[in-house]
């Protein structure tokens, strides 16, 4: 599957919007817990249904004719710890300001599709290794001023 050269085969995410807005879509707001004064947040979901493209190519609508996603759930569960005192950056080029912990994330993962029986589980937390972790709190757009 997928275009010449490409060697993905799964793709999981909740696709474009008719306005252009790309994976990206409104999770429940207790799904997520940050405490900035313990420097601590969580993202946790369980059994969310997002549809597997199969491709980065599919899932952009360059694939023709497009392949019909392929029904799925994930389930991941995200741990922030900051590191350090937060950094506030004020940028009026980019119209942003905020406070930002540098931090530890460590991610738990996995993917379901029962029509194929396929299933994917990440290592334990206790195997992540942090590249680049923050959280903190930003104002920008039209909440900038």
């Amino acid at each position: 599957m997928g275009q010449p050269g490409s060697q993905q085969i799964h793709d999981f995410n909740p696709g474009i919007t008719p306005s252009g807005l790309f994976w990206t879509q409104p999770i429940p707001r207790d799904s997520v817990e940050i405490d900035l004064e313990d420097r601590t947040a969580r993202m946790h979901l369980s059994d969310w249904a997002v549809p597997d493209f199969t491709d980065i190519f599919n899932s952009a609508g360059l694939t023709r004719p497009p392949l019909a996603p392929i029904p799925s759930t994930v389930s991941f569960d995200v741990h922030w710890r900051g590191k350090g005192a937060p950094v506030h950056i004020h940028d009026t080029t980019n119209h942003f300001v905020g406070e930002y912990i540098d931090s530890t994330a460590t991610i738990v993962w996995s993917a379901e599709q029962r029509s194929t029986h396929f299933a994917f589980r990440s290592d334990d937390a206790d195997d992540t290794t942090t590249i680049s972790g923050v959280i903190g709190r930003e104002r920008n757009g039209v909440f900038f001023t």
